[in-house]
């Protein structure tokens, strides 16, 4: 993922008062002050220049393969001088190692070790005179039971830059080119205070994206099979790790990059001040195939297994399928993350509950109520009470107790048994059917 000063060089900001007015009440509504918006300056190649040079350096890339990554670093930092803006370079390698798989050297896990006993032998060798430059190695591989070629080996092999490279990006130059574009956009997302997405085809996508990166947000519906989820971003004030929220919602702008008809509008700190930013599945952030992730947490691929080790695809009439019924609550979309059906018709929903903030969880409580599902099972995490003081911990129960529907509790993985059994309490057929 890009730095900072990997995107700074590409954003400028447009004033544009006759542009067209944002949506009331969108985070870009800013009362009719200012119209203009944050704009980068994406990497384009109309006239077919910047792709095969892509195509180059990674071939470059493969030939690297089994070299260090300080090796392959140099290589490409090399590259700068073959370009106009070497800014761009550095940004586009720093893609290219994001996208390369290292491992580290055999015996790195000795490095330290290896360290320790030689700097202990270098002790009794001091003061060092010419001539006995190995022999602190010497006796050091005599100790460790190697020899000294390999001392010298590990010496600092628990280095990043001694990492190998075991495989190169498989990806052709179109592809990398797509990527750091969009490694462009979420660089500049990195100083969002809220964002809002809109989409049409791919929301359950978004939706397991958002989920699967645990950001705050709310679903709001505006139209039929359309809707609109408002996300805080990393750079809101009452965000606690800004970084590590910041990676989170990257990675649903990276998935965003994978869907259609979506469009989105951000409140970006830029300069000391909030200034507008628009994205949308056009242009260099266009849509390719890649495949997306199955499930958005481990429990979730757990229960699914159970679900298919004991009862079958399809056992006792009831079939499991993942976050396809959206429930509207108030003006906002609560989507649970799976549904259980009956083949005569009864239906339950299951929502399970991990870890989540004492806000968020808060949250999620107030939006249960709200929605008043009798045939909602909550499955929750018991690890959600560690740690929380008696007081805090009653409350949580009790607000748990007093939901609709069903609730149950699981440690490690989701028992199956007495979630079936709860299931079988709350389904019922849906209204009109």
């Amino acid at each position: 993922m890009l730095r900072r000063t990997h995107v700074q060089p590409f954003l400028r900001y447009v004033p544009d008062r006759a542009g067209p007015r944002p949506r009331v009440g969108s985070v870009l509504d800013d009362g009719g002050e200012d119209l203009g918006t944050l704009q980068v300056d994406y990497l384009t190649d109309p006239r077919n220049v910047v792709r095969p040079f892509l195509a180059r350096v990674l071939r470059l890339m493969r030939r690297l393969e089994g070299s260090s990554r300080r090796t392959v670093e140099e290589a490409l930092r090399r590259q700068q001088r073959r370009v106009r803006d070497a800014r761009r370079m550095d940004g586009l390698a720093r893609t290219i190692l994001s996208l390369s798989r290292f491992r580290a050297p055999d015996g790195a896990h000795r490095a330290a070790e290896v360290r320790r006993e030689l700097h202990e032998r270098r002790g009794e060798w001091w003061p060092p005179v010419p001539g006995d430059e190995g022999a602190p190695y010497q006796a050091a591989a005599e100790a460790l039971a190697m020899t000294p070629g390999q001392v010298r080996e590990l010496l600092f092999a628990d280095d990043p830059g001694a990492r190998i490279l075991v495989r190169a990006p498989r990806l052709s130059a179109a592809a990398l080119l797509h990527r750091y574009n969009v490694d462009l956009a979420r660089g500049v997302l990195l100083d969002a205070v809220e964002m809002e997405v809109e989409a049409g085809e791919g929301w359950r996508d978004l939706f397991r994206m958002v989920k699967l990166a645990r950001l705050m947000h709310e679903i709001h519906p505006v139209g039929a099979h359309r809707f609109r989820i408002s996300l805080t971003g990393p750079a809101a004030p009452y965000v606690l790790r800004p970084q590590r929220y910041g990676i989170r919602l990257a990675r649903v702008v990276l998935g965003l990059a994978r869907t259609r008809g979506w469009t989105a509008e951000a409140r970006v700190l830029h300069e000391g001040r909030p200034v507008p930013y628009r994205l949308s599945a056009s242009g260099p952030l266009r849509p390719r195939r890649v495949r997306r992730p199955r499930f958005d947490s481990g429990w979730e691929e757990d229960l699914a297994q159970a679900f298919a080790e004991k009862l079958g695809s399809e056992r006792e009439g009831w079939i499991l399928t993942r976050e396809d019924v959206p429930v509207q609550v108030g003006g906002r979309v609560f989507l649970p993350d799976f549904t259980v059906r009956h083949r005569d018709g009864r239906v339950a929903l299951v929502e399970i509950v991990g870890f989540w903030t004492p806000e968020y969880l808060d949250e999620k409580l107030r939006k249960l109520r709200e929605a008043g599902l009798h045939n909602l099972v909550v499955v929750v995490f018991r690890g959600l009470a560690a740690g929380r003081d008696e007081a805090s911990q009653g409350r949580l129960i009790r607000e748990l107790a007093a939901l609709p529907g069903e609730v149950t509790w699981f440690t490690n993985r989701v028992r199956i048994g007495p979630l079936m059994a709860a299931v079988e309490r709350v389904a019922h057929r849906p209204v009109g059917e």
